[in-house]
């Protein structure tokens, strides 16, 4: 039967209430009596009916409020039962006065005000429901032993004045303490439901006006006891209303939307699951418990080539795995089904082409609701191309390794063959400069004692011999120095450039104080490097720029940087040397290339290829600029203070032509 809803159910319930209380007030016009037996029991249904559904739904309620009325009412009824068959005609009860009926009743409505009232302070707290049950077990027990066999029960005494003023008192009684309840409730009205508490509080008013109504209708006509009557009635009803919404209503309308919210969820989960299936770039593989094929996605079908249809139902160690690889996928199988932890594998699979991929699979069991395996569930991932790179990056790596072994090998010679060629420079230079000294001192004993008998010719090419001699040595020197500085280990650390160059500058003018030689220097020049090798390098710069300007009345010598790119630092040296033109300048770098005549400017000239080489081992680039009428200028780079350890060598040396900035 479906239970009307809405504002029509409202109207149909209103409508067989009304039909109720109208056939109610019928009864009442045709027998008082009756009415009230029929009215009696009545109230003891509904008071049973409120045990029966708090009883039942205790485990949906959301307080213990009505927990706690349901178990009281249920002892209330019964003592309204008594009341009902205690009336008299009925002689249910033989041998008891007229007060009988009167003490039940007060009874049944002290034990319903009082649990009223004590019904609040169970929120909030445990609630043992036995506990309850037997409490009130007791109660009942005494209220009847009291009534029925102790004659100690108040109103216990003869109809007359003395009863009515006591049922009054009694009657007032009930009243407050009824009034007492519906305070409780409202100052704990947070606890309920907004609908469920409007129950209750009309309920307990409607219990309250039938007290006080006994009180003010006391004496009156019979018609009275009739409005007494069908207020307790619709309180009860109330009191039931209550439950019926909050223990079976709405937990079940909870449950049927818990059960569509689940169906939904089952569904949208399946779609959700079917969706990662059909989308997985991998191959997914679905098999019941005997390892027939259920479900394979579209991965799958272009990877092996079969579509599902085709292999659906099929044992798949039948259609996938290479023939030496069944053994193992069914033992594998077969230890899921048992419970067992599946590692993955590699496994050969032939195609439906004959074409033979390796897979790595991994399969996990799925357990149903009996707690067994119902499907296992694998996944494939085609890795025979990364198979296949991995053995050639291991024949790479071996060869690279034979590789490096070579280059240690080679290594190791070069450094015999450097040794070598140190203690043969070493001792070349040693010979040589042995050798100079000795024609030097034979040219100069002919010089000295022979002078008279050469002629003018003779001692000039005696003078150019020993010239020719000193160069030579200086040339030598020169070399040594620039093998040294090639090979030599490198110190990096922070140099304050600016320092070093008015440092060398000074040592300039002092060689000849004569000159008017203006220096400019920038401030707070600093690089990374060594300093042995960057103080050389200052100083090759410098003096060259120096000697080169001997000529030029007013020489001027700049050091300054240049903005800082990709990294490094850049820095210049210009002067306003002699003009040099510039298609003369392709060689300027090499080693020792002169531009000009020695007589013009006497000395050794491998420093620029020296400088060009401590540039590139401090990972830097060095360029030359030279004007016809403005002099030259020589650009190097260098790591800033802080990235020496990143910086490399150049990869190849720098063209040794003349080149505009960068």
């Amino acid at each position: 039967m479906i239970e009307p809803s809405g504002r029509f159910g409202t109207y149909v319930h209103f409508f067989i209430w009304a039909l109720a209380l109208v056939g109610f007030y019928l009864t009442s016009r045709y027998s008082l009596p009756l009415f009230h037996s029929i009215a009696g029991l009545f109230s003891v249904v509904i008071a049973g009916g409120v045990f029966v559904v708090a009883w039942n739904s205790r485990g949906f309620l959301e307080n213990n409020y009505l927990l706690f009325l349901g178990i009281a009412y249920l002892f209330v009824g019964a003592l309204d039962l008594l009341h009902t068959l205690a009336y008299g005609g009925m002689r249910v009860f033989p041998g008891f006065g007229a007060d009988l009926p009167v003490q039940l009743g007060f009874a049944a409505r002290g034990l319903e005000s009082v649990s009223l009232c004590l019904a609040p302070l169970c929120l909030g707290r445990r609630l043992k429901p036995y506990a309850v049950f037997a409490g009130y077990i007791l109660v009942f027990a005494v209220i009847t032993l009291m009534i029925f066999v102790w004659p100690i029960f108040p109103l216990r005494q003869a109809a007359g004045p003395g009863l009515t003023a006591l049922k009054h008192t009694a009657d007032c009684l009930a009243g407050v303490i009824l009034l007492g309840a519906l305070a409780l409730l409202w100052r704990r009205r947070e606890e309920f439901d907004p609908e469920v508490l409007r129950l209750l509080l009309a309920a307990i008013a409607l219990a309250a006006a039938s007290e006080l109504a006994r009180t003010v209708f006391t004496g009156a006509s019979d018609q009275s006891g009739v409005v007494v009557q069908l207020l307790k009635i619709l309180s009860l009803f109330l009191i039931y209303q209550a439950l019926i919404e909050t223990g079976i209503r709405r937990p079940y309308n909870l449950l049927f939307r818990n059960l569509r919210l689940g169906e939904t969820m089952v569904r949208q989960e399946r779609d959700f699951a079917d969706s990662l299936m059909e989308t997985a770039q991998v191959m997914v593989l679905i098999l019941d418990r005997q390892g027939r094929i259920n479900r394979l996605n579209p991965a799958g079908e272009r990877l092996t080539g079969y579509a599902l249809a085709k292999v659906q139902g099929r044992l798949f160690w039948e259609v996938f795995p290479a023939p030496e690889a069944v053994d193992t996928m069914k033992e594998a199988f077969y230890h899921l089904i048992a419970g067992e932890v599946h590692q993955a594998d590699e496994i050969d699979w032939v195609a439906q082409d004959g074409t033979r991929r390796l897979i790595a699979w991994s399969a996990t069991a799925h357990i149903g609701e009996d707690g067994s395996v119902s499907h296992v569930i694998g996944t494939g991932i085609d890795i025979t191309d990364r198979k296949g790179a991995e053995i050639r990056l291991q024949r790479l790596q071996a060869e690279l390794a034979g590789q490096v072994q070579a280059d240690k090998a080679l290594t190791r010679e070069l450094e015999v063959i450097t040794g070598e060629l140190d203690g043969f420079t070493a001792a070349v230079s040693r010979d040589l400069r042995s050798l100079l000294r000795w024609i030097s001192g034979f040219c100069q004993a002919l010089e000295d004692t022979g002078a008279d008998r050469l002629d003018f010719r003779g001692r000039r090419y005696l003078r150019r011999l020993r010239r020719m001699i000193r160069q030579t040595g200086e040339l030598t020197e020169a070399l040594l120095e620039h093998a040294r500085l090639a090979r030599a280990a490198m110190q990096r650390q922070e140099i304050d450039l600016s320092d070093q160059a008015h440092t060398i500058a000074a040592a300039l003018q002092r060689t000849a104080p004569g000159r008017r030689v203006e220096f400019i220097i920038g401030t707070n020049l600093k690089a990374e490097g060594d300093p042995a090798m960057l103080r050389w390098l200052l100083s090759n710069l410098l003096g060259n720029a120096w000697k080169f300007t001997e000529t030029v009345p007013r020489a001027k010598i700049e050091f300054e940087a240049l903005p800082a790119t990709d990294g490094t630092r850049g820095f210049l040296v210009r002067d306003n040397r002699a003009g040099l033109a510039p298609n003369r300048g392709h060689g300027l770098f090499r080693t020792f290339h002169r531009l000009h005549a020695y007589r013009d400017f006497p000395g050794p000239d491998p420093g620029l290829a020296t400088v060009k080489r401590i540039i590139q081992r401090h990972g830097g680039r060095v360029w030359a600029e030279i004007d016809l009428r403005q002099g030259a200028t020589f650009y190097f780079t260098l790591p800033p203070p802080g990235q020496g350890s990143a910086a490399k060598p150049a990869g190849g040396d720098q063209p040794d032509s003349l080149t505009g900035l960068p």
